[in-house]
């Protein structure tokens, strides 16, 4: 474990409880942790595991892993409190937070993830593939209103939260301050990315969901009726999702071996295919001109229909 921190209250919001319990162990379960690792979405597509072991047999090959699973503020709060040793978030401003009070120290963006629009492929709200993100939120509500189609959200305090709602305010709109809304169109919910996409898929509504969860789930078949509306397609993108590494203010040796490893040429490069095997795409975006092929362009193949 890290020392622990002189510094234990934050300015960071929790939402909901920080679980402290790991989800999965990755290594030897028998054998020492080598460090704790944190993150939420980003463990159910598989890439925490492929990491984690790839590191355990290059530096600690008898060692585990624990992975707990929080949204992101939260993650950054377990390690405030000492429950994780490595988190791995996706807001900045909040990570700003943490290193200026002094109890977290900065580990860069060690890979991409960007936010889709989803919904049913009967397309109620009309969708056009020249829309931008707000004007399909604005015609979602139409329809919405109309009673046409629904839209799920997620209010777990994640940066899907933080981010879907920005794009409704863009938009001047604020479903959920709205009675209106939330009686009938707007369903909220406090499920995890996957359940929330199966939801989804399964109630034919849109939402906002992560590529990864999205590639994970088409892989898995577990979505047959929903389709992609928006996706990024530059570097700049307002719906880009980077993953960045917090470590401890005195992080142990072990947590700063990590993530000097996620930035390696290993790391990266297992980063770069991860997923290619699965769906022909890699499940993590890679910053350059074109972030093609899309994730809607996977739902299509065959190796995955």
């Amino acid at each position: 474990m890290a020392p622990t921190p002189t510094v234990t209250t934050t300015t960071i919001t929790s939402h909901g409880e920080v679980d402290i319990t790991p989800s999965e162990i990755y290594g030897d379960p028998s054998g020492p942790v080598a460090f704790r690792l944190g993150n939420g979405g980003a463990g159910p597509t598989g890439i925490l595991r492929t990491l984690s072991e790839l590191f355990l047999s290059l530096h600690a090959p008898h060692a585990q892993i624990p992975w707990v699973c929080n949204h992101s503020r939260n993650t950054q709060l377990a390690l405030l409190k000492d429950a994780i040793d490595v988190s791995l978030t996706y807001e900045r401003d909040q990570e700003e937070i943490s290193v200026r009070e002094g109890w977290a120290r900065k580990g860069g963006v060690v890979f991409h993830d960007h936010f889709v629009v989803v919904g049913p492929r009967s397309n109620p709200a009309n969708l056009l593939p020249t829309d931008s993100p707000t004007t399909m939120l604005s015609k979602i509500h139409v329809a919405a209103s109309a009673g046409l189609t629904t839209f799920h959200s997620r209010v777990d305090g994640s940066a899907t939260m933080v981010k879907e709602r920005a794009l409704w305010s863009a938009s001047s709109l604020s479903p959920w301050t709205d009675p209106v809304a939330l009686g009938s169109w707007y369903k909220t919910s406090l499920l995890p990315p996957a359940s929330a996409l199966i939801g989804a898929d399964t109630a034919g509504a849109y939402l906002l969901s992560d590529r990864s969860t999205l590639l994970r789930q088409t892989a898995n078949k577990t979505i047959q009726g929903s389709t992609v509306f928006y996706e990024p397609g530059s570097p700049d993108d307002f719906l880009m999702n980077g993953c960045a590494a917090l470590i401890a203010a005195e992080p142990i040796p072990m947590a700063v071996r990590f993530v000097e490893f996620l930035h390696s040429d290993e790391g990266q490069k297992l980063i770069r295919t991860y997923g290619n095997d699965e769906v022909g795409q890699p499940f993590f975006a890679l910053l350059t001109p074109s972030l093609k092929p899309s994730p809607s362009e996977a739902m299509a193949t065959n190796r995955i229909t």
